[in-house]
């Protein structure tokens, strides 16, 4: 299985290191959709203009930037 990178980009970076097997993109796209929405509810504060989860494969091309949810009002 492909190797995805789901690093966090904007205000306070973090580079998934470790990354996660997909079967492919679309998998990968689904799990960046999964990672955005946890980190944007369990750190709401997160969830502003610019901050996002970058899905890259395995030879760093990016294949999608899933913004973080905003849940404050």
């Amino acid at each position: 299985m492909p190797k995805y990178f789901f690093h966090l980009v904007g205000h306070l970076p973090a580079h998934d290191l470790l990354g996660h097997d997909c079967a492919n993109d679309t998998e990968a796209r689904i799990r960046g959709n999964f990672i955005a929405h946890k980190v944007g509810t369990g750190k709401p504060e997160m969830g502003r203009e610019g901050n996002f989860i970058s899905v890259r494969d395995a030879r760093n091309k990016e294949i999608a930037q899933v913004p973080l949810p905003s849940t404050t009002a």
